[in-house]
C-alpha cells in the first residue's frame, strides 16, 4: 500500500466518524468523488465520453478501485445534490458520457494536507524504529501494508478477491505494538485501519436477508471467552457473543470442544510451576493470563472442572451426541490433512468433526458470504494452511472472530451502532499483531524443552530479565535455532548459558539503542502535543474575548435595532391610522347614502302633501289624516319608517358609537405590507 491510499483511508475514517450513513453505506464515498470532479474541472476537463474517465481519475487520486456500478450510483446521488434549476454542474447522459460545469469542492483539502503530513511522520517514525532495532526495511511503506492486511482477508470473503499484500510483517507488528502507548501515533494507525475496513463498503453488497445463522465455537474461542487469553481476545469473543445473541444467532459448541479445552487447561495446570519462557514468547498463552489475573495452579484446575457449567451459564448450546459425526469425520480427507498439522489425532479428529458439522448444516457449497448459514468460529492467531480463505471460489467453513466482527460491522447497521469504532480498531490491530508475531514460531514442545533446560542448567546463572530478553528475540524471530540450543544444553551447560547470555545482551543493546535513538521522536511528539494544547488554550482565550466583544456588539446592535423598530412602527402606526380613517369613512358613507335616500323620500312625500293642500298647513294635516286612514298607505309608511329607523339609523349609530363593530370591521381589512407592525424576525 502506498501513502496515497493511507491518506484515503484516513479521510474515509474521518468522514465515517464525523458524518452519517443515513441513506446508505455508499454515501461515505460521495465527498471523495465530489473532490475528483472538482479537480477534473480545475484541470480543464469539462466533458467526457465515459464515466470511465472519472473512475480513472478517482482510482489514481485515492489508490482504491471504484467499481463502475458503485461509481455510477454515487454520481447520480451527486447530480441530485448539486444540480439546480438555474445551474447543471454535472450531467450524466444515457450513452455514458458526462458534462462538468464550474464545479468546485474544497471541503477536505486542508484535512488531506494535514493527513499527508501525519502519514509522512508515521513513515519517518517507522524508519527510525527499525533503524534503532537493527531491523532492515526494504520499503518504509510496508507499515501501511501491515495495517491494511485485514482488508485483504475480508475481501476474500465478501468479493472473492484473492489478492494478497505480503507475508512477513514481524517488524511492522513490533512497531505497532511498541507505539500502542503513544496515542498520537497509535490513533493515526487506528484511523488508517478503520478506513481500510470502511473501504470494504465498495466491495460488499449485502442482500439484507434475514437468516438463521449457526456459530459453532472452537476451543480457542472458549479460552478467550473465559479470559484465559489476552484481554483484547477476551473483549473480541465477548463482543461477538453479545452481538450474536442480539442478532438471534444459534450459538453452539461440540461436547468434544469442551473436552479439548478441559484437557488443555489440565495440561497447563500440570506444567504450571515449570513454565516461564513459554508465556513470555506467546502473549496468547494461558500462563500469561494466569500471571495477569494472578491465578494459581488450583484456580486453573477449578476453572477446568467448572468449564461445562460456565458454558451453560453463557447461554451456549452444547451438542452432546457427536459419536456418529466423529465416526464419519474419521474417514474424510480433511481428517488426513489435520493429522499433519495438529499435535494429536484427537485434535485432528475434533477439527474434522467440527468442519463436517458445518458442511452438514450448510447442505451445499456457498459462494456468497451473505448466504452462509453456519460458521466454525475460532480465535486463534495460527491458521492451518489457507483454510480461512475462499476455496475454489466457495466460502470456507472457518472464520476468525475478529474477521466475522468486521464483516458484521460492514453489513449490518444495528451491529455498526453496537460496536465502538475505537474498539473495532483495537480488536483488529491486536489480532494482526498477534497473528504476525505468532506465525512461524517454534513448536510448543520445543519451547517447553528450552524452558526445562533453562530451569535445569541456567536458572542460577541468568536473570529473569535476561530470560525475558531471550523470549523477545524468539518472538521477534531474531533467534531461530532453538533446537540447536536445546542440543547444546544437554551436552555443554556452560556453552548453553553463554549462548543465552549472548542473546540477552544483544536484545539489551537493541533496547538501549532504541530508547536513545527514539528519544528525539518522543520529545518531538511531546513538544507537538504541548504546542497543540497551547494553541488550543490560546484559541479558547481568544474565543472568550471575541465572544465578549461580539456579545457587546450584538447588544448594541440589538438596542439600535429596537430603537429603529420603534420609530418605524410609530411611522407605520400613523400611516395605518390614516388608512383606517379613510376605510371607516368609506364604510360609513354607504349608510349615509341610504339615510339621505330615506330622508329624501320623506321630504318628497311631505312636499307632495303640501302641494295637494295648496301649501296650506291645516289642509295638509287633514289630507295626511285622510291618507293615513288608507290601510295600504299607512302600512307602507310604517314599513318605511321601521326600515329607516331600525336598520339605517341603528347601523349608522353602530358605525360611530359601537367600539366592537368598529374593531371587527378593522380586523376584516387587509392591511398593506408597508403599514403592518414590524418585529425582529422581519
Amino acid at each position: 500500500m502506498n501513502k496515497e491510499r493511507a491518506i484515503t483511508y484516513s479521510l474515509l475514517s474521518h468522514i465515517r466518524n464525523t458524518g452519517t450513513l443515513a441513506k446508505g453505506p455508499i454515501d461515505i464515498f460521495i465527498p471523495l468523488i465530489k473532490r475528483t470532479l472538482s479537480k477534473m474541472n480545475l484541470e480543464g476537463v469539462f466533458k467526457g465520453k465515459s464515466i470511465l474517465e472519472i473512475k480513472k481519475a478517482s482510482d489514481k487520486l485515492y489508490q482504491i478501485d471504484f467499481p463502475i456500478p458503485v461509481l455510477n450510483k454515487i454520481l447520480k446521488e451527486i447530480c441530485n445534490e448539486i444540480n439546480t434549476d438555474e445551474t447543471q454542474h454535472l450531467i450524466l447522459y444515457k450513452d455514458g458520457s458526462f458534462a462538468l460545469n464550474q464545479y468546485t469542492f474544497t471541503d477536505y483539502e486542508e484535512l488531506v494536507e494535514n493527513q499527508r503530513t501525519e502519514i509522512d511522520e508515521l513513515e519517518e517514525v517507522f524508519k527510525k524504529f527499525c533503524s534503532s532495532s537493527e531491523l532492515e526495511i526494504e520499503n518504509s511503506n510496508s507499515i501501511f501494508s501491515f495495517i491494511e492486511q485485514n482488508k485483504f482477508t475480508l475481501s476474500k470473503y465478501i468479493s472473492h478477491n484473492k489478492e494478497t499484500n505480503g507475508s512477513d510483517y514481524t517488524k511492522e507488528a513490533q512497531f505497532v505494538d511498541f507505539f500502542k502507548r503513544f496515542p498520537r501515533i497509535y490513533d493515526k494507525i487506528k484511523d488508517i485501519y478503520i478506513g481500510s475496513i470502511v473501504a470494504g463498503y465498495i466491495e460488499y453488497n449485502s442482500d439484507d436477508a434475514q437468516r438463521d445463522i449457526i456459530l459453532l465455537l472452537d476451543t480457542n474461542f472458549i479460552i478467550g471467552l473465559i479470559d484465559l487469553n489476552t484481554p483484547e481476545s477476551t473483549h473480541t469473543c465477548n463482543t461477538l457473543l453479545k452481538i450474536a445473541k442480539q442478532q438471534k444467532f444459534k450459538i453452539r459448541i461440540l461436547k468434544d470442544t469442551i473436552e479439548e479445552a478441559t484437557s488443555l487447561l489440565e495440561a497447563k495446570a500440570e506444567y504450571y510451576d515449570k513454565s516461564f519462557l513459554q508465556k513470555k514468547i506467546n502473549p496468547e498463552d494461558v500462563y500469561n493470563a494466569c500471571e495477569r489475573r494472578d491465578l494459581s495452579k488450583t484456580d486453573l484446575e477449578r476453572i477446568s472442572d467448572n468449564l461445562e457449567k460456565t458454558i451453560n451459564e453463557l447461554g451456549i448450546n452444547i451438542l452432546h451426541n457427536t459419536d456418529k459425526l466423529k465416526k464419519e469425520a474419521k474417514f474424510t480427507e480433511l481428517y488426513k490433512v489435520f493429522e499433519k498439522f495438529r499435535n494429536s489425532k484427537k485434535s485432528a479428529l475434533h477439527d474434522a468433526t467440527a468442519i463436517l458439522y458445518i458442511n452438514k448444516e450448510r447442505k451445499k457449497k456457498i459462494k456468497e458470504f451473505d448466504k452462509v448459514n453456519a460458521w466454525f468460529v475460532n480465535n486463534s492467531s495460527s491458521v492451518v494452511g489457507d483454510s480461512i480463505f475462499l476455496k475454489n471460489g466457495f466460502q470456507p467453513e472457518t472464520i476468525k472472530a475478529d474477521d466475522l466482527l468486521n464483516i458484521l460491522w460492514l453489513s449490518n447497521p444495528q451491529v455498526n451502532k453496537s460496536i465502538d469504532t475505537n474498539d473495532l480498531a483495537e480488536i483488529g490491530l491486536t489480532s494482526a499483531i498477534s497473528l504476525t508475531l505468532s506465525k512461524d514460531l517454534p513448536k510448543s514442545n520445543i519451547i517447553r524443552e528450552l524452558d526445562d533446560n533453562i530451569h535445569k542448567y541456567a536458572k542460577e546463572d541468568i536473570s529473569d530479565t535476561d530470560i525475558i530478553r531471550v523470549a523477545t528475540r524468539i518472538t521477534n524471530k531474531q533467534l531461530k535455532d532453538i533446537e540447536e540450543l536445546n542440543l547444546i544444553a544437554s551436552n555443554d551447560k556452560e556453552e548453553f548459558v553463554k549462548r543465552l547470555q549472548e542473546e540477552a545482551n544483544k536484545q539489551k543493546k537493541i533496547e538501549e539503542t532504541r530508547i536513545r535513538k527514539l528519544e528525539s521522536v518522543f520529545k518531538n511528539i511531546s513538544k507537538r502535543t504541548d504546542e497543540l494544547e497551547k494553541t488550543k488554550q490560546e484559541f479558547q482565550e481568544k474565543s472568550k474575548n471575541i465572544d465578549a466583544i461580539l456579545k457587546e456588539k450584538e447588544n448594541k446592535e440589538n438596542q439600535l435595532e429596537d430603537k429603529l423598530l420603534i420609530e418605524q412602527n410609530k411611522n407605520r402606526e400613523i400611516l395605518r391610522d390614516n388608512w383606517y380613517s379613510k376605510q371607516l369613512k368609506k364604510w360609513r358613507r354607504k349608510t349615509w347614502i341610504e339615510f339621505f335616500v330615506f330622508a329624501l323620500i320623506f321630504l318628497v312625500g311631505i312636499l307632495y302633501i303640501f302641494f295637494e293642500a295648496n301649501w296650506n298647513l291645516d289642509q295638509a294635516v287633514d289630507y295626511f289624516k285622510e291618507l293615513k286612514a288608507n290601510i295600504i298607505f299607512s302600512g307602507v309608511v310604517s314599513l318605511v319608517l321601521f326600515i329607516w329607523n331600525y336598520f339605517n339609523i341603528k347601523t349608522l349609530y353602530g358605525k360611530y358609537r359601537s367600539h366592537s363593530n368598529i374593531e371587527n370591521f378593522k380586523k376584516g381589512l387587509k392591511i398593506p405590507e408597508n403599514m403592518k407592525e414590524l418585529n425582529k424576525a422581519q
